[in-house]
C-alpha cells in the first residue's frame, strides 16, 4: 500500500529525474547536380550529401554548403579498383564528412588520423546486428541498413544496435542494377571507353523504358560504372511513425533525376510531417502528386502476416 508520505517521495523522485527529452529529428538530403544543390540550400536541411558524377567539381559545392552553415558530406563510389585508390586521398582533401559506400574504402581509412565523420551506406550490406556492429566498430558514426530489409526489419535492427546508430532512407529511388557496362559510351558516342567517348554522361540524361512504358533513370559514376534506378521514388511515409517511436531520428532523402522544384517540395513535405503539420496520409498524397510516375513502398513493404512474426535477437 502506498502511503501519502511514500507517494510524495515517489513524485519527488520522478520530478528530480525527469524523462529525457527525445532527440530532434534530422533530415539529410542527397543531391547529384549543382541545380539540385541550389534547391537543397534553400530548404536548409540538417545536412547535405553531394553525390556528383564528376568528383573534381566537388570542391566549390562543398564550400557553398559550408558557407550556408550546413554540415556537408561527400559520397564515395560503390566500388574502388586498385588503380582508383587515390580517390581516398582526394575525398579526404575536401574537408567534408564521408558517406562510405565501399568496403575497400572503409578498410583503407583504418588508422588514418583526424578522420571526418563517416556514415556507412546501404551498399555495405548491414542486414543484421552482427554485420552492423562490425561496421560500426570500424569507425562509422551511423550505418544505413541494406535495401534487403523491409520496414519492420529496420525497426527490429534499430532495437538491437541502438537507433541513433542508424540513418534510414525515407525517400529515394531503389538502385536495382549496378554494372561495368556504360550505356552512355555505347549509345551516345563512337568511342570505346572514357579515353575517347567524349563523356556524354556529363551532358545527357538517360533512362531505360520498360514494357509498361515506365522510365528508370541511369547514372554513371566516376569509374564509368552505371546504376539503373527504379523510376518511381520509394517512400517510407507509412512507416515513419513506427520508426520514430523506435527512436530513429536520422532520415535521408535521395534524389536522382528530380528537378530543383521537386527537391525543394519533397524536403519541405517531410519537414512538415516531422513537425506535425502533415499526417502520414497527407505526406503520401503530397509525394505521390509530385512524381509523374507515382510512388512505391518498394523494398520497405511488410508482407501480410509478417507483422506478427517474432524476431529473435542475434547476439
Amino acid at each position: 500500500r502506498i502511503t501519502p508520505r511514500l507517494d510524495e517521495a515517489l513524485r519527488g523522485a520522478v520530478a528530480a529525474h525527469p524523462a529525457p527529452t527525445p532527440a530532434p529529428d534530422r533530415l539529410h538530403v542527397l543531391v547529384r547536380t549543382p541545380e539540385q544543390l541550389d534547391a537543397a540550400l534553400e530548404a536548409h536541411p540538417d545536412s547535405i550529401t553531394l553525390d556528383y558524377l564528376e568528383l573534381y567539381g566537388l570542391k566549390p559545392s562543398v564550400e557553398r554548403v559550408k558557407a550556408a552553415g550546413i554540415p556537408v558530406r561527400v559520397a564515395s563510389p560503390r566500388i574502388l579498383k586498385p588503380t582508383e585508390q587515390n580517390l581516398q586521398k582526394f575525398l579526404l582533401s575536401l574537408g567534408a564528412d564521408l558517406l562510405v559506400r565501399s568496403g575497400g574504402l572503409l578498410e583503407g581509412l583504418q588508422g588514418t588520423p583526424d578522420l571526418p565523420a563517416l556514415t556507412g551506406d546501404f551498399s555495405l550490406n548491414a542486414a543484421n546486428v552482427l554485420t552492423t556492429r562490425a561496421l560500426l566498430d570500424l569507425g562509422l558514426a551511423r550505418v544505413t541498413p541494406t535495401h534487403d530489409l523491409n520496414a519492420r526489419q529496420i525497426t527490429d535492427l534499430a532495437g538491437l544496435v541502438s537507433p541513433e546508430r542508424l540513418e534510414v532512407i525515407a525517400y529515394g529511388h531503389l538502385p536495382v542494377f549496378h554494372t561495368e557496362h556504360c550505356v552512355f559510351c555505347r549509345f551516345l558516342s563512337d568511342g570505346t571507353d572514357y579515353t575517347n567517348c567524349g563523356h556524354p554522361c556529363e551532358s545527357h540524361r538517360v533512362a531505360l523504358r520498360d514494357e509498361r512504358g515506365r522510365l528508370h533513370p541511369v547514372l554513371a559514376d566516376v569509374g564509368c560504372r552505371n546504376t539503373v534506378f527504379e523510376g518511381r521514388p520509394q517512400v517510407a511515409g507509412g512507416h515513419l511513425g513506427t520508426w520514430r517511436a523506435a527512436g530513429l531520428r536520422d532520415f535521408r532523402l535521395e534524389f536522382v533525376h528530380e528537378s530543383p522544384a521537386e527537391v525543394r517540395e519533397v524536403t519541405l513535405a517531410h519537414r512538415a510531417y516531422l513537425a506535425g503539420e502533415l499526417d502520414a496520409a497527407a505526406l503520401a498524397a503530397r509525394l505521390h502528386a509530385l512524381s509523374d510516375a507515382g510512388t512505391t513502398e518498394g523494398s520497405l513493404l511488410v508482407p501480410p502476416g509478417f507483422e506478427g512474426l517474432t524476431t529473435l535477437p542475434m547476439l
